[in-house]
Formats: C-alpha cells, sequence, structure tokens
C-alpha cells in the first residue's frame, strides 16, 4: 500500500514555524543577556543555528526540521534567512550567527570542561588545543565528526562535560545533538549543546574569516565562496537560487492552516489605530492588572493564561511581568507555569505541594516526558482544581502545542498579538481553536500601538 502524498502545504509550512521559533536578537543589550543566559545554562540545552542552507535542508527534510524546531535556542544567521524575514513583514533583528557568537560563549566557559566533536585531523587536535591556550577551555575530550551517535553519546556520558561542540555540520550535528540533550535530560545533567557547523575549522585555523569590511558588506559567503569553490558552490549558487524562489514562494502564497476553518469575511484594507483592550508597555502592567481583576474577577481563585497564535509574539515576557506584579501588588500567593521558567522549579504535577507567599515558578511541561504524557496530565481537571485551591492566581504561559489542553481549564484566556508582524488567519484560527474547547476569551494585548489588523478581525476581538 503506498503512504499518502505529503501536502504540498507542507514543507511551507515546516519553514514558517522554524521563522516562528526564532529568537530575534534586536540590540546588543539582548545579545549580552543571551551570552549570559547560554553560558549558566538551566539544564540541558540545545544551541541551533538556522541560516540560508537549513532552510533548505528542513524544506526537504522533516526529521532535520524537527530537529531544529526542538532546539532551545534556534538563532536567525546569515543575510538570506534576514531577507526572508522581511519578505514577510518580519524584524530580522541582528545576526546572531555562530562565527561570532560561539567564540564569546568559548571565552564565557573558560575553566570548565567541554568535549569537541566534528572535522578530521590534523585540525581536530589544533583545534581542541587552541580552545586550551585561547580560551581556558579544557577538551576532555576530542573526536572526529565521522563517527555515529553512540559512540559520541558514550564519550558525552563519561566525561560529563559542562560544554558540548558539535562541528560536523547538517543535518548530523542536529541528530546528534538531539541524542545528547534526551541523555542529559535523563541524567539530569546540566550541559550546553552547540551545533557549530565549520566552527573547529575556523578555530583551527584551516577556515580563515573573510576581511572585516566584507563582514560589514554582508559579504562572507562570497569570500568563503572563492576560497572553497568545489566545496560550496552547489551550496552557495545553486542552493542560493533555490532558497530565493523558496522565499517567494512563502511570500507570496503563505500556507493554509493545517486544519482548515470557515473563511471570515476580512475588509480590503487595513483600520489603523483601533484601541486595543491593553497596551503593552512596562510601566502599565499594574493597568493590566486591574483590568484583569476587573475582567476576570478580583476577589475570586482564578486561572489567567496568556496565549499567542505563534511564537515571538511577546505572550511568555507578558505573562511573566503579570504573574510578578499580581503577587507584588495584590499580596497574593501566584503560581506561574511556564516552560521558560529558568533554575530548578518544580513540574506541573509537583506544583500543587509549594503555594508560598509570594509569585512561585514551576514548568508547564516535563522534558523527559513524552508529548501525549505532558497533554495528558495538562488535560486533568482534577490537577487544575487542586492548583486552584492551593494558589491565589495561576499564571499560564502556555503555546502550541500545549495551549488548547490548559485553556479549557483557565478562567480566562488573554490572548497576545503582535499585529504588525502576525497574519489575521493565524489569530483567527486561535480563536476558533479557544472556542473548539470551549475557552473563554476575556481580552487582547495588542503589542503595538497601530494596528493592523483587518477590521473584521478587530471587531471579533
Amino acid at each position: 500500500m503506498n503512504a499518502a502524498a505529503p501536502s504540498p502545504d507542507a514543507a511551507p509550512r515546516r519553514l514558517l514555524e522554524l521563522l516562528d521559533r526564532l529568537l530575534i536578537v534586536r540590540d546588543a543589550a539582548q545579545y549580552r543577556a543571551l551570552l549570559q543566559r547560554l553560558a549558566d545554562p538551566a539544564g540541558a540545552t540545545v544551541l541551533s543555528f538556522f541560516n540560508q542552507h537549513a532552510f533548505n535542508l528542513a524544506w526537504t527534510d522533516p526529521a532535520f526540521a524537527e530537529h531544529l524546531r526542538r532546539s532551545d535556542v534556534l538563532l536567525r544567521d546569515g543575510v538570506g534567512v534576514a531577507a526572508c524575514l522581511r519578505l514577510l513583514a518580519r524584524e530580522p533583528g541582528l545576526n546572531a550567527n555562530g562565527t561570532d557568537l560561539i567564540p564569546r560563549l568559548l571565552a564565557a566557559f573558560g575553566g570548565r570542561r567541554a568535549v569537541l566533536i566534528g572535522t578530521r585531523e590534523p585540525y581536530l587536535q589544533r583545534a581542541a588545543q587552541r580552545l586550551g591556550e585561547d580560551y581556558a577551555v579544557e577538551v576532555a575530550c576530542a573526536l572526529d565528526g565521522f563517527g555515529d551517535a553512540s559512540g559520541y553519546l558514550e564519550a558525552v556520558a563519561r566525561e560529563r562535560p559542562d560544554l558540548v561542540v558539535l562541528a560536523m555540520g547538517m543535518p548530523k550535528q542536529e541528530r546528534v545533538a538531539a541524542a545528547l540533550a534526551q541523555w542529559a535530560r535523563q541524567a539530569g545533567h546540566r550541559l550546553l549543546i552547540v551545533n557549530g557547523g565549520a566552527i573547529a575549522d575556523f578555530i583551527a585555523g584551516r577556515v580563515a574569516r573573510a576581511p572585516a569590511w566584507m563582514r560589514r558588506a554582508r559579504l562572507e559567503w562570497l569570500y568563503r565562496l572563492g576560497r572553497e569553490p568545489r566545496r560550496l558552490w552547489r551550496r552557495y549558487l545553486l542552493g542560493g537560487a533555490v532558497f530565493i524562489a523558496r522565499a517567494l514562494r512563502l511570500a507570496a502564497d503563505p500556507p493554509r492552516p493545517a486544519s482548515a476553518i470557515a473563511p471570515l469575511s476580512e475588509a480590503s484594507t487595513m483600520k489603523a489605530d483601533t484601541p486595543a483592550l491593553f497596551g503593552l508597555d512596562e510601566a502599565r502592567i499594574a493597568q493590566l492588572v486591574q483590568r484583569l481583576d476587573a475582567s476576570a474577577g478580583g476577589g475570586e481563585r482564578r486561572i489567567v493564561q496568556f496565549a499567542a497564535a505563534r511564537a515571538g509574539e511577546g505572550a511568555t515576557a507578558l505573562a511573566h511581568s503579570y504573574a510578578a506584579a499580581s503577587a507584588q501588588l495584590r499580596k497574593r500567593r501566584v503560581l506561574l507555569l511556564s516552560d521558560d521558567a529558568q533554575g530548578d522549579v518544580a513540574g506541573f504535577a509537583q506544583a500543587a505541594a509549594a503555594g508560598a507567599p509570594g509569585l512561585t515558578l514551576a514548568r508547564l511541561t516535563d522534558p523527559r516526558r513524552e508529548f501525549r504524557d505532558n497533554y495528558a496530565a495538562l488535560d486533568d481537571a482534577a490537577a487544575w482544581q487542586a492548583l486552584a485551591q492551593r494558589f491565589d492566581e495561576v499564571v499560564v504561559d502556555a503555546q502550541a502545542p500545549y495551549a488548547l489542553a490548559a485553556a479549557k481549564h483557565a478562567s480566562g484566556v488573554v490572548v497576545v498579538v503582535e499585529a504588525e508582524a502576525t497574519r489575521a488567519a493565524l489569530v483567527r484560527k486561535l480563536l476558533d481553536d479557544l472556542a473548539a474547547v470551549d475557552a473563554r476569551v476575556i481580552g487582547t494585548v495588542l503589542n503595538k500601538y497601530r494596528s493592523h489588523l483587518p477590521h473584521a478581525l478587530h471587531e471579533r476581538l
């Protein structure tokens, strides 16, 4: 029996999901904060980079795309992806490429132990030596990039390093990173796993960086092509043409949602400056607490969920700010459930045992459990009732794919919309999905003062 042919929208949808997963670094302050966060990982953390080559591989390789999607931090690398984001009316942010960022990370890991996997001799040992001499990183083990995942896993389990640098290229390094992360989470071992591509060759001096003026002009790809034409011509020239065609297709004909919904009539023109229920501004978080007290009932124990149609809307930051303000201003016992919670925190199943005054953090899902097990736990009404009895307020930061499992148990859902970047169809689908589980939408937050969502959608919101 022949397998069903994949949907023609499957590849574009995969790419849009990956673009949604990108952590956009907007300025130097965020760049520094990211380095600090990566240098002190809360658990097993996978850092990956998304460039033009990754875009093309993910278009044709669903397994590779899934490994990228599951990365804890996925950064935009290169001018090609920046151009694609601009075509989709999205802010590309800084070019957080691995060639610049990884050496800074290595400096932050000075005095700690690392395992280096990738490239071949003599460049492997040369890179390992440079890590010690230039960055004071103790290389406990250096392995070439031509082995299998089981050998790498055995070495990392034996050495238990603080850092693993994978420098074997896509898509192998992402597959190995996923296996290492799974082991580390099961073993409770904290480490950072970096998918570094050619970083070992750069460090060893096998591959030279482009002159500074070429980097400033965003022409490093041309310099590398000139130095290694036989290896890179297909990736940069043929791959570049394919990438442009695919990016243009994404911009001109975005895929329909996987579960189709009845179309909503939308105006042909956009209405600007439609007032939102809440404005997203740090100085107005107190007002948000007041508004939610009025909308959801200020004197009752409640579960409030912040949800968004896609990653990058600001729902997580808003949920954290709101929970802290609610605990401080109202002297409540507040539980914040978020997978972005850092440090040694309880999970959803253990959170009911807490309940101290002020703000308590807990993870919404358990990274060691399968998706269906996490989903079943969040679908347990008795567990939510226990939390509501223990805390004055439970604030939930639940995004896809767990948003709906939590929303059906919430007292109210706040929809967060980055109105200038989010397609109306995505927000409309989220509202339909929330309605399907009888979730109560109590308000919206527009992350811009000027909204360009269609007027019909504004009326619905």
